[in-house]
């Protein structure tokens, strides 16, 4: 990818970067008296900072700002033994290719998830020309026909939440948190500000898009490929791949083979067929946990009293977020995940007579209520140990969720009601899943192992956050992860020679962020070793 400028100031040489820099208020004036008095400065000593990241501590009934910060300072060697200074990194050379072998056939990327997508993009900015091959559609024909799901419950197998232009990340929060120091972090946020994210991505602690952003995004991202000369087919459908030798020489894309001598596969974690038809052609696929669970939903005033106490109306602090952990005594963990702050809880099956459900926020996340998955990590000793005894067993839940309701109404009940094991009556969270719901028991969803674990982590989630037990639950969150891996080689990144496994549907990621990074290291891993194909411009 091009670089981009972040619009927030220099960040490189002669820079000290301080953390933990804390204040009260969020003006400049604030900031940096906060820096000067941490660090000890006189008037005169700071030449130039600006912000790096900012956070906020809401915790024990307090407010407190933090942010880290890139500053010019005279004399810079005096405070770098000082706590929480350290030298700001240098920003990493730009990437170039040093493939010899020359393609013979342009490279293609299967999938425009977040891995493909930004794959795409990265071997476009460096003359690759991919083809992107994507079984969906575009966005704007996707939103459509979503929108006629959510409204009819009429399911296309093809243009859902999990298939289209964007994957299953289109329609999410937006999430860009990661763990990852990864350097491709900030490389990537600058690109996504650059085709229209804003600003504040470049610096918020936990950045999100929001779905509604993230189209035109996604759009701007199209355009730049094809103007680089890459190619996107929509509704191409990667049906096999032909490996002679422990090589790739071939894929099948809508019943027609055509020569292919490397191949990005960024399928995403919902195409259970095409995996199924891919471990057929040869390709060596082992089976991963993944984690079972629900939806549950609260107001997100309740959230942000609860989180943030006195603060609960703080503009510069709602809508509130929340994170939760357990450990049951049988073992599993439960945990909260993709926590949609003022979201939605929406309808995500992509396969007929199969429900699932996801979490969505719009990017003012100005939804009545608060919603999070629940979840509980499920291995060989839920399943069995078959490869595709996972998807097996994913899909059996999905199944009896379905069969509650089969118009894709999701089955719903208070977590209180849920530990008696008693339909509910009432609900006291109005639930925001479309095309409607059902009253029903979710224990009979799930098996006794998953049962006792959720119960014993929402009594310890009750404890933590008084009335949580009066959350809707909505099931069944079966899609976080992937339960298939497909291995590659830790250098070359490939399976079989041409062969490039990324993103979440191979099992190497978790989100748009993790994705996006994994799909640009494939796609650099493909440059190292290949050359463009040399293309006629009448081609």
């Amino acid at each position: 990818m091009a670089g981009h400028g972040s619009g927030n100031g220099k960040r490189g040489r002669h820079m000290l970067r301080i953390s933990q820099v804390k204040t009260r208020d969020t003006d400049r004036r604030s900031i940096e008296h906060a820096l000067m008095k941490k660090l000890g400065l006189k008037n005169g000593d700071l030449k130039h900072w600006t912000i790096y990241r900012r956070s906020v501590d809401a915790r024990h009934h307090d407010v407190t700002f933090s942010w880290i910060i890139d500053a010019q300072l005279r004399n810079e060697a005096r405070h770098l033994m000082k706590k929480d200074v350290r030298p700001t990194p240098e920003k990493p050379a730009p990437f170039r290719p040093k493939g010899v072998i020359a393609l013979k056939t342009p490279p293609v990327v299967a999938g425009f998830g977040p891995a493909g997508m930004f794959a795409a993009l990265d071997l476009a900015e460096h003359g690759y020309r991919p083809i992107v091959l994507e079984r969906g559609q575009k966005i704007e024909q996707r939103r459509q026909d979503v929108d006629h799901f959510w409204k009819t419950g009429e399911l296309d197998p093809e243009s859902n939440v999990q298939f289209g232009e964007g994957g299953a990340g289109a329609f999410s929060d937006g999430k860009l948190t990661t763990r990852s120091r990864d350097p491709l972090v900030d490389e990537l946020l600058e690109t996504l500000h650059a085709h229209g994210a804003s600003l504040d991505i470049l610096v918020d602690a936990y950045p999100h898009i929001g779905t509604d952003a993230f189209e035109a995004i996604i759009q701007s991202i199209r355009r730049r490929i094809l103007e680089l000369g890459g190619e996107i087919r929509f509704g191409a459908r990667l049906e096999e791949v032909k490996i002679e030798d422990d090589r790739l020489t071939a894929i099948n894309v809508n019943g027609r083979w055509e020569p292919c001598q490397a191949l990005i596969l960024a399928l995403g974690h919902s195409a259970s067929d095409t995996l199924r038809q891919l471990h057929e052609d040869g390709i060596h696929m082992e089976s991963k946990p993944f984690q079972v669970g629900v939806r549950i939903e609260h107001p997100q005033r309740f959230i942000n009293e609860a989180m943030l106490h006195d603060f609960k109306d703080d503009p510069r602090l709602i809508p509130a977020r929340y994170t939760l952990t357990a450990m049951a005594d049988n073992g599993k963990g439960i945990y909260t995940f993709c926590m949609c702050p003022g979201g939605y809880v929406i309808a995500s099956s992509a396969q007929p007579g199969q429900l699932v459900v996801n979490g969505m926020s719009y990017a003012d996340r100005a939804g009545e209520n608060a919603n999070s998955a629940l979840l509980v990590q499920v291995n060989e000793s839920d399943y069995g140990p078959g490869l595709f005894d996972g998807l097996a067993y994913q899909e059996e839940i999905e199944k009896r969720a379905f069969a509650l309701s089969p118009d894709y109404r999701a089955p719903v009940q208070k977590a209180a009601d849920y530990l008696e094991g008693v339909v509910s009556e009432s609900l006291s969270t109005r639930p925001t899943y479309e095309p409607g719901t059902v009253p029903a028991d979710l224990n009979t969803l799930f098996s006794d192992e998953v049962n006792h674990a959720l119960h014993q982590g929402l009594l310890d989630f009750e404890r933590k956050v008084p009335g949580f037990l009066e959350g809707t639950m909505t099931g069944v969150e079966t899609r976080a992860s992937s339960a298939i891996r497909i291995p590659r080689d830790k250098v070359t990144r490939m399976g079989d020679e041409g062969i490039y496994p990324s993103g979440e549907g191979s099992g190497y990621a978790g989100g748009i962020m993790t994705s996006a990074i994994d799909g640009v290291k494939s796609a650099r891993a493909l440059m190292d070793r290949y050359a463009p194909c040399v293309q006629s411009d009448t081609e």
